[in-house]
Order: structure tokens, then sequence, then C-alpha cells
């Protein structure tokens, strides 16, 4: 069949799908050369839940997770209820709801990762297979509720491992200029041992490691993606839209490459001088940037990279967002701000971005898992109503022009 043909059946089968979905399509930009296609649909029913996210699939089933009581689901494919699991309290395998989204082992198990508990490895009834404990403990959270992976399971030298990361700053240490040159951000888990190393000191090439000044906590977040066939790691910190590509087929990763993002809306962060900031105000509540930009994930599907990121003020501008959304402000300057506040995607391929957005349906949480190149997503709960009845979509990019 013709190329073009194809790709006309394409875009009439998404109108058609999406006329059903109105509602859903608000958020579509015209201008985009890339949209999610979706290809099914699949609705679970009749459940009670806090906070009820969508987590994963293998190839017979689903999986959500009650956030807010630690509570595992598994569907079958066709929506139906298998069984489900709690690991809330004083039980063996507890996690909080504050744990990263799940991820599984190539014999299927599921692997959770808190920072308040540890790494945890389950089968699929809910057995502790693995207790491992964290690389140290925690002195903050990141709570955003999102689907995005932040966890990867990874194969190096015939073993199987978590890569995940430090979310803040080392408990103890001497703050400095040195901290930046001496911190290694990602760390691997061993899920046969148990036993963490550390890797990964920041790039040269990085504002953290050249500037000399303290950035908050949460803008050194490292957001990856690692390519096991060939032994690439791709990592950007939330903070600064520079993607770097290492090769991780030794020990250590060795950078090959890095390529400055030119993102729409965002702005960095300069970094404070060390003598000004208390060591306890180094996150950007407390530094009076509440509203910062922020990178949020890195996917790759096919030969295309997804990179989604929040937009936020320049320096000159904070305080015009924190008027748009104080409670005073009126209607439509707050939608007017919520708009360039909005979360989106970009497209890129063979070095730079080639779209700076995607159309899709509206999501929840304005998240969604790639899983073997399909693009997962929830749909936005009823306004009017609590939900007992949730549905997610898969679909595939497209371009369209």
């Amino acid at each position: 069949m013709n190329e073009n043909v194809i790709k006309i059946i394409t875009l009439i089968c998404f109108l058609a799908f999406s006329c059903g979905q109105k509602s859903d399509t608000d958020n579509i930009v015209e201008e985009y050369p890339f949209q999610i296609i979706p290809t099914d649909s699949i609705t679970v029913n009749n459940i009670l839940a806090t906070l009820f996210l969508f987590q994963n699939v293998n190839e017979e089933h689903i999986f959500f997770r009650d956030a807010g009581a630690s509570k595992i689901f598994i569907f079958e494919r066709s929506g139906n209820l298998l069984n489900e699991w709690s690991k809330s309290g004083d039980v063996p395998g507890a996690f909080s709801m504050i744990a990263d989204n799940l991820v599984f082992t190539s014999k299927g198990d599921i692997v959770v990762s808190d920072n308040l508990n540890g790494i945890k490895e389950f089968s699929l009834d809910g057995t502790l297979l693995l207790d491992a404990k964290p690389f140290q403990y925690q002195s903050g959270i990141s709570a955003d509720v999102k689907l995005f992976r932040k966890t990867q399971v990874i194969r190096k030298s015939g073993h199987e491992y978590l890569l995940h990361h430090l979310d803040l700053m080392d408990e103890v240490q001497t703050i400095g200029e040195s901290f930046f040159k001496r911190r290694k951000n990602l760390l691997l888990t061993s899920l046969s041992t148990g036993e963490s190393s550390q890797h990964l000191y920041f790039p040269t090439e990085s504002k953290f490691f050249q500037s000399g000044k303290a950035f908050p906590f949460e803008d050194f977040r490292p957001i990856f993606y690692y390519e096991e066939k060939e032994s690439k790691l791709y990592l950007i910190f939330q903070n600064e839209p520079v993607l770097y590509e290492f090769d991780w087929s030794e020990f250590e990763p060795k950078l090959i490459n890095h390529y400055r993002l030119n993102l729409e809306g965002f702005h960095e962060h300069e970094g404070w001088d060390y003598n000004q900031i208390p060591y306890g105000k180094l996150n950007t509540e407390n530094l009076d940037s509440p509203y910062s930009s922020k990178i949020l994930s890195l996917e790759k599907t096919g030969d295309y990279f997804l990179i989604n990121y929040k937009p936020g003020p320049s320096k000159s501008d904070v305080e015009k967002w924190k008027h748009a959304f104080s409670k005073d402000a009126p209607k439509n300057l707050k939608e007017e701000y919520l708009a360039k506040a909005e979360p989106r995607t970009v497209v890129f391929k063979d070095k730079e971005i080639i779209s700076q957005g995607i159309h899709h349906l509206k999501m929840h949480y304005d998240s969604y898992r790639v899983i073997e190149d399909e693009i997962w997503w929830m749909k936005p709960l009823n306004k009017d109503k609590e939900d007992e009845s949730f549905t997610i979509y898969k679909g595939n990019l497209k371009e369209i022009m």
C-alpha cells in the first residue's frame, strides 16, 4: 500500500477515535508534525482506591497501584481483576506512597524503589523476593503524581540491576563548590545481592560542575534512559536542558556527546552563592522559585526520544507567576498562566529537536509510560463524581507531515 495512503488512513482513524472523545482533545495544538495515535483502550471497573495509578503492563497483565494504601492491583488484559495485595504498615516488604512507579525484572517480577524503605522485589502474588536497604536514607522526597518511569531494570555483565539515583544531597557533607565535583548521581542496585554502587560524576561541561554555585537539589535530579543493546546511557538533569550521551560498556559511563536542547519556555537557574544559602534551604520553594522549569521524563520509542518538561518563569517573571496563581488573580489571568505552565513533550532525533510538541488526547496526571515502543496513559477522571471505573489507552507515535 502507498505510504501516503497509509498516513491518510491513520489520520482518519485518529480523527474518528477522537471525535468520540471531544473533551479529551481540547489541548491539541495544530502545528505539530507528530501525534500519538490511540490503538486500543482497556477499562477496569468497581475500583475503590484513594489514588489509583496505572503502572505497567506485560504480555498477560495490567498493573495498577493505590498509592495511598501501597496496594498493587493485577488485572488480566481483558480488564478482569486477577489479584490484589497490600504492603503498607509494619509488614515485610512495606513501601510508602512516595515509592517510584513499578518496573519489572526479565523474569516478570515486580521491582519497587522507595527512598524511605529501600528496594523491594516481589513475585506477582506479593511474595517478597528481595529487600535491599537504600544506599543512604534520604532527607527529602519527590512526590509528584506522574506516570513517568523513574527507574529502570538493566542487564550488565550478565547480571540484572536496578538503575536509580540519589534523590537529594548527602545527609552529611561539606557545603561548597567541591560538592558538585565529588558527587556521583546514579545508583546500581544488584537484584541478586541487594548491594549498591555509585556511578557518574557531573560532566565537566555541566553548569553544576563549572559554575561554583549552589543549586536546589531538584535541579540536578537525573532523568535517564539506558539502551541495553548499544550499552549507551542517555541522561538529563532536571533544570539543565542538555542531553548527555554516555558509553557504558565498561564499569563507569564515559561521555560521548552532549546536545543543548532548545525548549520553549524553559528557564535555568543561575545558581546561588554558597555563603548566602543555608544548607536546609537548598530547595526551590525556600529559594523563592516555586515554579521552576523541570525536565520530567526521557524515553525512547523507535528512532525518537520523547522529552517531557514543565515550563517555568524567567527570574524577572517569578512575581508575575506568583500573582497569576494567587487567590485574588482573575480567572482569565490564571487560565493564561496555567497554559504557560502546562507540561509538554518534544521529539528529539539525530542531535536536534524535530518537534516542539505532540498531538495527543488529554492525559490524566499529564504523563504517560513508554512500554515496548507503545505509549500508555490514563483517561482523565470524571470531574462531577468519584470514579470507580478507570480507562487506559495505548498508542503509537506517528509523523503526520
